[in-house]
């Protein structure tokens, strides 16, 4: 029989320059916690510099200087907003006001629909509970129709974060390459070489998946708009809208706009309903099959796991502008993995070689 030799004790040393470093990156992610509101800020403005860079320089490169393009970039949104704003928000508040006026009376008639339903609801007192919610539901609907645009300013967390984002966003479109001076201001001096290609590929992929998502949500929101309108289907106009702004939701995003259209369509009848779900299901095929390959081309491929984990994270720290981030923010991380992973590779290779 073999001696059996004794187990040799495993011991784990750890350096006080290993527990330093820890807590410094600990206390920096605390920080940055407690500022999150002034980070949201500065990567809400660099995804936007990024998105809108390539048009400034498409624009200097028939010799329009950079200040100048910048304006008239600014212009050109500022015109398309407020054309908007005069064009649609008034059908769109009229409507909205009157699906808040017909909420009460769609849901009776569907819960007339489904009477064992009914029957639950009272017995359970879910009803009474829904019923006071749909009555407080009417009321802040009128109310929101005429605050939409302060609803749109709260989204960035108030008018000076509005403001902050428009302010810095414009210098880092004056200022070339203003996105890699603040990303060298802020990193160690032997990694900002790494750091500035970085930056151009994060521009570039940023500015990419922007322009094909913006391209995205008009196609949706105007097919949502004929079909809607051919099937006869109340409030077309309010309904595209949602479903062509619910495409910056990753993944959730086309189920979201499909709700409210085919609950109100089952108002009108089931058939109309189910034609309505079958709508939304032919746009939802045309747009994965047809329209992302094509479109979204150079920016896909993401981890869809990947894609919800931050999407989850970006709701908790910052609700609505964490979920539409989270697509910009794992294209980042992404781009940060793919080195990692690449410069780990070759480093095992020297080791081997």
């Amino acid at each position: 029989m073999e001696e059996q030799r004794p187990q040799q004790p495993i011991t784990v040393n750890i350096s006080s320059l290993t527990i330093v470093k820890i807590l410094i990156v600990g206390m920096l992610l605390w920080f940055f916690y407690l500022i999150r509101d002034v980070v949201l800020i500065l990567l809400v403005s660099v995804i936007l510099a990024s998105a809108f860079n390539p048009w400034i320089n498409w624009l200097k490169l028939r010799r329009i200087p950079r200040v100048v393009g910048v304006l008239v970039i600014y212009l050109l949104v500022f015109g398309i907003f407020t054309a908007a704003v005069g064009l649609l928000i008034p059908p769109i508040a009229d409507q909205l006001s009157q699906i808040g006026n017909n909420f009460p009376e769609y849901y009776n008639r569907i819960t007339s629909d489904f009477q064992n339903f009914k029957d639950f609801s009272i017995s359970s007192g879910v009803l009474g509970n829904v019923e006071k919610a749909i009555e407080s539901l009417q009321v802040n609907i009128a109310q929101t129709t005429k605050g939409i645009f302060s609803s749109f300013i709260s989204i960035f967390g108030g008018f000076f974060a509005f403001i902050g984002v428009v302010v810095i966003t414009f210098y880092m479109l004056i200022e070339e390459n203003a996105v890699k001076r603040f990303i060298r201001i802020i990193s160690p001096e032997k990694y900002q070489p790494y750091l500035s290609q970085f930056a151009n590929r994060m521009q570039e992929k940023i500015s990419q998946w922007l322009r094909g998502q913006l391209i995205l949500s008009l196609i949706i929101g105007v097919m949502s708009y004929i079909g809607l309108l051919i099937l006869g289907v109340e409030y077309p106009l309010v309904l595209a809208l949602w479903a062509g702004l619910t495409e910056f939701i990753p993944y959730l995003g086309p189920f979201i706009g499909a709700i409210p259209a085919v609950f109100i369509a089952f108002n009108g009848s089931p058939v109309t309903a189910l034609l309505v779900v079958a709508l939304y299901t032919l746009i939802q095929q045309l747009e994965n099959n047809f329209l992302v390959p094509r479109v979204m081309s150079k920016a896909v491929g993401l981890n869809p796991l990947i894609v919800i984990i931050v999407m989850l994270v970006g709701a908790k720290i910052a609700g609505l502008v964490g979920i539409l981030l989270a697509v910009p923010v794992t294209l980042i991380i992404e781009i940060f993995l793919r080195d990692f992973m690449q410069g780990q590779g070759q480093e095992d290779r020297r080791l081997g070689a």
